[in-house]
């Protein structure tokens, strides 16, 4: 008989249960609970989720994109059904619900001060996205030129590319700046690559945004607002998503 652990999803003020959304492998979720928290658990096979099988698992591309969907799917019907939820890592696993129940003990501080901070609140990103003079074609060589010629053309192109990072670091802060003061709480994470994007362009910012649900609107509008205003920056924005930039827990 294979052993079994209980996988974590996300930690929140849980009341009731999340109806017909089953976890992992089509399992039932269930919730463990401690004072007025409960963990959205499901059990899963530790001869695919224990310690030395997850290990070669996390380096198979597929199998993480299908747990990432499937543990993104419970943690948005917890927030959801609830508001506000903190998500766990992904494939956080513990041995019984016992051990469960004294992560949340010892978690208890953090997440009670993670969950105050985004009730009633939703997290948006935009990604703005910047032309630089470093991504405009380029003339085509002459057959011939000098080594003084091809060192001064190279200078100048060192040089250009040099002005277009500082300038487009300055429209990313001034982007963020200014989508910051639509929002409660701001993060600025890495800038994706080309290849993830989508975009010939190269992205100069990547932000996630906590905003009032009451206030959505007006976000929206301020991201329009800005792009109508910078017709040289592309904006794209996403969501409302659950709060996964402002929840994270050190300790779990």
């Amino acid at each position: 008989m294979s052993d079994l652990g209980s996988y974590i999803y996300a930690a929140g003020r849980i009341t009731g249960d999340l109806g017909d959304v089953h976890g992992l492998r089509d399992a039932p979720l269930r919730i463990v609970r401690w004072q007025e928290l409960g963990a959205i658990v499901s059990t899963v096979d530790l001869d695919e989720f224990g310690e030395a099988p997850l290990r070669e698992h996390l380096e198979d591309l597929g199998w993480l994109e299908q747990v990432a969907r499937d543990h993104d799917r419970v943690v948005r019907a917890a927030w959801s059904a609830t508001g506000a939820v903190a998500p766990f890592r992904l494939a956080t696993i513990c041995r019984t619900d016992e051990a469960v129940q004294a992560r949340l003990v010892s978690l208890y501080d953090e997440l009670t001060q993670a969950l105050d901070r985004v009730i009633g609140r939703s997290e948006w990103t935009v990604k703005a996205f910047l032309r630089t003079e470093a991504e405009e074609a380029e003339e085509p060589e002459p057959a011939t030129q000098s080594g003084t010629a091809y060192l001064m053309r190279r200078r100048a192109e060192l040089d250009g590319q040099r002005r277009a990072a500082v300038d487009a670091q300055a429209v990313a802060d001034d982007v963020h700046r200014e989508l910051a003061q639509a929002a409660d709480a701001v993060r600025r994470l890495p800038p994706q690559d080309r290849r993830l994007t989508g975009y010939t362009e190269a992205m100069i910012l990547n932000g996630a945004y906590l905003v009032d649900d009451r206030s959505a609107g007006r976000f929206r509008a301020a991201v329009a607002e800005l792009a109508a205003r910078r017709p040289a920056v592309r904006l794209t924005l996403d969501g409302p998503w659950p709060p996964y930039s402002f929840t994270s827990l050190e300790s779990a």
